[in-house]
């Protein structure tokens, strides 16, 4: 019994221990601009991809995008003819991703693309016809940009949702807008900044393997105190069979 209530305490100390551990990956779709760091020179180019993670029956997805224009510019020129859907109005190097298009046809347009106010309104992708809708991660979207100058610049998702304002928008097979999470992307000269301790994998380990240890040590002490009772109760529990086998002889 006291081994029992010894396990079940552990157990409970230890499922407490990794709940408290903070939680790394967002609860439900992601919808993500990637970043861009080190980028030290004007004049280059680079493509920025918006991707997808754990979306389920995706039908169509529209994004707005705003960012700095002193600092970034969507490049044009000639698209590269073998990347999905490239934008050809006004030769804005902006292409389909390979998420939706590899399962079937789509429809991929983007809408008042504007470098001087640094926006674009907005970036739509679906299916016109019904059929198999995909699941999972992916890139919905690769957009080429050009360093104006060295500096700091966040690519903004800022709508165009009617639910959740200034969010991005998909909407599953059944044609209702699915919550899910936007992240921003950043392009800039500096370093990627160095996540805290204690989202770590090694430090969350560290954190639960010390939790165990004491633990343990605190039930093996507990026990210790009362296995040193033991003794005395037995004596007792000796004492009061012996009482009661003299008892019975006593009636007979």
């Amino acid at each position: 019994m006291r081994r029992k209530f010894t396990l079940m305490l552990i157990m409970f100390i230890v499922i407490a221990t990794f709940k408290s551990i903070p939680k790394i990956q967002a609860i439900g779709p992601v919808v993500a601009v990637t970043s861009v760091y080190n980028a030290t020179q004007a004049g280059t180019t680079f493509l920025v991809n918006i991707t997808i993670t754990g979306v389920a029956n995706l039908l169509t997805w529209a994004i707005n995008l705003t960012w700095d224009p002193t600092i970034l510019k969507i490049s044009t020129g000639t698209p590269d003819p073998n990347a999905y859907g490239a934008i050809r109005s006004g030769r804005y190097n902006i292409y389909e991703g390979p998420f939706m298009k590899s399962v079937r046809s789509t429809i991929f347009t983007a809408n008042k693309i504007n470098n001087t106010s640094g926006k674009i309104n907005s970036l739509v992708c679906g299916y016109i016809t019904s059929g198999t809708t995909p699941s999972g991660d992916g890139v919905l979207a690769s957009i080429n940009f050009t360093y104006i100058k060295v500096g700091t610049a966040t690519i903004d998702i800022d709508g165009p949702s009617t639910t959740y304002p200034r969010q991005s928008m998909i909407i599953d097979s059944t044609g209702k807008e699915i919550p899910h999470e936007d992240k921003d992307g950043t392009v800039t000269e500096n370093d990627p900044p160095i996540p805290p301790i204690w989202s770590e994998l090694w430090f969350q380990g560290t954190i639960v393997g010390i939790a165990v240890v004491a633990v343990v040590a605190t039930a093996f002490r507990y026990r210790k105190k009362i296995a040193q009772h033991l003794p005395k109760r037995e004596e007792e529990a000796d004492e009061l069979v012996e009482e009661d086998l003299r008892f019975q002889k006593s009636r007979t």
